[in-house]
């Protein structure tokens, strides 16, 4: 699930087919129509700025032949502000999109997160997300936006993986305490995971690669430390 692995095994071109696989299993769990023909958007940069003027980075773009919108999302730890981060990358690539034709052009848009942390009390496996009246009258405003959810945490909290289900044998590819055995079985049940395997496998052989991979994670920890850190010292000056 480490990101920069991710985009490079998943939105990378020639990756389509295991990137299908993945969407599809998630968008059948959650009673969505499969998607056919992605095509990967090489620019993962949305357009405009952000506070402190960073840009918006999604770790995959994808849009299907019927004109659906699928991105993907990876987070390992949570975020105070995750949830807002979550609004701003879905309604910004809807606006964009809305810019590129009239209203009647435009299509539903789908975000997908892929989280390892508790996100709700009822921490459930996958969980759509849609603009819906909460009343008795339970009216759906529109299908135009919908964020999934995806929890690895939830998934690993299983009594009983079944090998049959197609996003349980993702989850169990993705998940970084899955046994090797557990892995294999979930290849034999679906050669798109085998292609994402074999795709990990060639990534993790090359020199250049790795090097550049083992950077990013020693500027992840070294981020993560210093913001152990300053929470820490913020306790102290509180109290």
């Amino acid at each position: 699930m480490y990101d920069f692995l991710f985009s490079n095994y998943m939105a990378s071109k020639g990756c389509e087919k295991q990137l299908a696989g993945l969407i599809n299993a998630i968008l059948v769990e959650n009673n969505e129509d499969n998607v056919f023909n992605l095509k990967i958007i090489d620019n993962k940069f949305l357009l405009g700025k952000v506070a402190n003027n960073k840009n918006c980075i999604l770790d995959l773009r994808s849009k299907s032949f019927d004109g659906r919108v699928v991105n993907i999302e990876v987070q390992r730890q949570g975020e105070k502000y995750f949830r807002r981060r979550s609004h701003l990358y879905i309604s910004r690539e809807f606006s964009n999109s809305a810019e590129k034709g009239g209203l009647e052009r435009l299509k539903s848009h789908i975000l997908i997160n892929i989280i390892d942390f508790g996100f709700c009390k009822n921490n459930v496996i996958s969980r759509k997300f849609n603009m819906i009246d909460k009343t008795e009258f339970n009216c759906e405003y529109s299908d135009c936006i919908k964020i999934i959810n995806v929890n690895v945490s939830a998934f690993r909290n299983l009594k009983a993986v079944d090998f049959d289900n197609p996003l349980h044998c993702w989850l169990l590819f993705l998940d970084k305490k899955s046994t090797r055995e557990m892995i294999e079985m979930a290849m034999s049940k679906d050669e798109n995971i085998k292609i994402a395997h074999e795709k990990v496998e060639e990534l993790l052989k090359d020199e250049a690669f790795l090097h550049e991979l083992n950077k990013r994670e020693q500027a992840d920890l070294k981020y993560e430390g210093e913001m152990a850190y300053r929470e820490e010292k913020g306790i102290k000056k509180r109290y």
